[in-house]
């Protein structure tokens, strides 16, 4: 995290998924449980009417859930609403 996030610190700070077993357990400032978006239909249903939303108010969505819930696919649709303030392809 320290070369990542640019952090600076004695000590080097690292993220791990799924890896309890190899970690010392005092050496574990935080732990999350996460999970995955679960899709159904209806959400297939629900992208497909983004612009009924996206826009209105000058209000712009963007996320990984306008795909199938992946970071590329935030990094889509946050292309997409790029695109709206005269921003193309990075």
């Amino acid at each position: 995290m320290n070369r990542l996030q640019r952090f600076e610190a004695p000590a080097e700070y690292c993220v791990s998924l799924n890896q309890r077993q190899h970690i010392a357990p005092d050496r574990v400032i935080r732990q999350f449980e996460y999970a995955h978006p679960v899709y159904r239909a209806s959400a297939a249903g629900a992208q497909a009417r983004v612009a009924e939303i996206s826009g209105v108010h000058r209000t712009h969505y963007c996320g990984a859930y306008w795909g199938y819930g992946f970071h590329e696919d935030g990094v889509k649709s946050a292309l997409t609403a790029c695109r709206y303030f005269g921003k193309g392809a990075l």
